[in-house]
């Protein structure tokens, strides 16, 4: 095996090596984590699409997540609306909507103005920014209804694409 297919799995150059520090970091350790979040969002992304749990259900799910992996989870789930299926960007529209969580509120806004996303993506942005209430038409319009327990099942799902 040459040099270079190792690489990630090496350990990085201890800062300052004394006589009593031999400490290394492995990168394979950081990747774990990752793993795990990223697979928690594949699981969440299966139960929004296939399962018959109610929003309620979804909602613990989503705040233990966020329990699990702080801001992370949050930042992972909107870089997640990039996607091609659409059935996948709408049930992350709507984890974004029942999470209502105000970190992703900057970076929905930053993903929705990147010129160089697709336009599916950066609408699903805009509509994930709709349904937490944080954009400024909603925000200035009173009396608009509000309803964060809504059932998202098959029947009642509505492309916007």
């Amino acid at each position: 095996m040459e040099k270079w297919d190792t690489g990630p799995f090496q350990p990085s150059p201890a800062p300052a090596t004394t006589a009593h520090s031999t400490e290394q970091t492995w990168n394979v350790v950081e990747l774990e984590p990752h793993k795990q979040l990223r697979h928690t969002i594949r699981e969440l992304l299966r139960l929004t699409l296939e399962s018959n749990l109610t929003t309620h259900d979804i909602q613990q799910h989503l705040q233990s997540s966020l329990a699990t992996f702080g801001p992370r989870f949050t930042r992972q789930l909107v870089r997640s609306l990039q996607r091609e299926d659409e059935d996948e960007r709408a049930a992350i529209v709507w984890l974004l909507t029942v999470l209502n969580d105000t970190e992703a509120i900057p970076h929905l806004q930053m993903l929705g103005r990147q010129k160089h996303v697709p336009h599916p993506i950066r609408l699903s942005a805009a509509l994930a920014l709709a349904g937490m209430n944080a954009t400024r038409e909603i925000a200035t319009s009173p009396g608009l209804p509000y309803y964060p327990d809504h059932p998202f099942t098959q029947e009642n799902r509505v492309h916007f694409w």
